[in-house]
């Protein structure tokens, strides 16, 4: 089976990649950010889950577009 994916599922890729990438950068932040403030919260953990949120959304716009275009390849 030939997979399919549209320049708007691409595009979506790339969004989905830079995000990860920022996530990644905040948890190594609020790693190093308990080592130092063990008691206190996380100054950025509101970005954090706002991140996290977005990354949700994305990866289900993904893919529900993947299963638009895929699913008659699928099923043939």
């Amino acid at each position: 089976m030939t997979e399919i994916i549209t320049e708007e599922m691409h595009q979506l890729k790339q969004i989905i990649m830079q995000t990860i990438s920022k996530r990644e950068m905040l948890k190594d932040e609020m790693t190093e950010w308990y080592n130092r403030f063990p008691n206190e919260r996380f100054a950025k953990l509101d970005n954090l889950i706002v991140i996290d949120s977005m990354l949700s959304e994305l990866d289900s716009n993904y893919k529900r577009l993947w299963d638009f275009h895929n699913r008659k390849a699928k099923s043939s």
